[in-house]
């Protein structure tokens, strides 16, 4: 048998094992799957490492010692390294010197909130709110389908309407309309939650393969 062979062998042996080792999870919680837990844990932290050395630190080092010769720019570029030491002081464990720790977390919750919502505006609502409004044209189907968006946004969001008075017609209606509304959530949650589930049966498929074709290649 070769080398190459060979690592063939001991690599497709070691990640069957590992495959094994995960599916025991199925009989209940073990210590075989906890180990397989940290170790996959401990590859993707050490991997994480690597990659942020050679893809931001390095790279940044490299970038402010070459802008030591202009002062602005090279203060300009200091600025995330001061932020990231800062970040440090949480090490410490001491209040006295832990709180600056504060500052470049608010900045990174702050600037991390406003793109989400951003994207959010820019991303869904604009978006829905475009379809929503959107002409019909002349194909009786397609208003048909601008009809029900409509009807369909209008329910979910009657479903999310608290204050309204419940008593008298326009109450009966708005409580009927936020019936309907939660019903469409449920449907839109279920239609969600298959397709995680098609996800994880996906990848399940390829484990169970992996497995398959490596026991199948001594004999084929």
């Amino acid at each position: 048998m070769s080398i190459e062979a060979l690592t063939n062998l001991i690599s497709g042996l070691i990640a069957v094992g590992l495959t094994l080792l995960v599916f025991s999870r199925l009989l209940g919680d073990n210590p075989a799957f906890r180990a397989v837990q940290y170790l996959f844990v401990g590859a993707s932290l050490g991997y994480a490492f690597v990659v942020v050395y050679h893809q931001v630190l390095r790279p940044g080092a490299v970038t402010l010692i070459s802008s030591g010769s202009n002062p602005t720019l090279f203060g300009l570029r200091l600025i995330p390294w001061l932020l990231g030491l800062l970040l440090l002081t949480r090490l410490t464990r001491r209040q006295a010197v832990s709180w600056l720790a504060n500052i470049p977390l608010a900045l990174l919750f702050g600037v991390g909130m406003a793109l989400a919502a951003g994207g959010a505006l820019a991303g869904t609502i604009v978006p829905q709110l475009l379809d929503t409004a959107r002409p019909p044209g002349a194909d009786p189907l397609q208003a048909l389908g601008a009809a029900m968006l409509v009807i369909g946004v209008v329910l979910t969001l009657g479903s999310f309407y608290f204050t309204a008075p419940r008593g008298g017609a326009g109450g009966r209606l708005l409580v009927l309309s936020a019936r309907a509304g939660r019903w469409l959530l449920m449907v839109a949650f279920g239609f969600f939650l298959a397709g995680v589930l098609l996800t994880y049966l996906t990848a399940l498929n390829a484990r169970l393969e992996f497995i398959v074709n490596w026991l199948r290649a001594p004999f084929g």
